[in-house]
């Protein structure tokens, strides 16, 4: 069953539409357990962005917000490739791709929470 109230208080939280929900919702949940898969998803991520696939990118980039990711993993490649689609402007953006924008920052904060990435660059 889906827990409607916890998806509306994820879009509210993140400032995701119907649309964004709707792709999180349909994609399958995984487990990421090696670094090859994550190694692999931060290349899928480049590389869609690179081609401007931002149907392929939104559909990686909801793979890892589904995924449990495990806490042991090197998240430095994925980070990057997240940050660097989570920083843009997604109100200038196209449709397809300011989709893709919000979900990468909502991506970032789950990655912050697993990982605590930012503790990497303070001294």
């Amino acid at each position: 069953m889906v827990d409607v109230s916890a998806w509306n208080a994820l879009a509210q939280l993140h400032s995701l539409n119907e649309i964004d929900v709707e792709q999180l919702m349909s994609c399958t949940p995984a487990v990421i357990a090696h670094q090859w898969q994550l190694d692999a998803a931060a290349n899928s991520i480049r590389e869609a962005r690179l081609e401007c696939d931002h149907e392929q990118l939104s559909k990686a980039l909801c793979v890892l917000l589904r995924a449990e990711l495990l806490p042991s993993l090197c998240c430095g490649a994925v980070c990057v490739q997240v940050l660097t689609i989570a920083l843009l402007c997604d109100h200038g953006a196209t449709p397809d791709m300011a989709v893709a924008v919000r979900l990468a920052r909502v991506l970032s904060c789950k990655l912050e929470r697993v990982y605590a990435f930012s503790k990497c660059f303070k001294k």
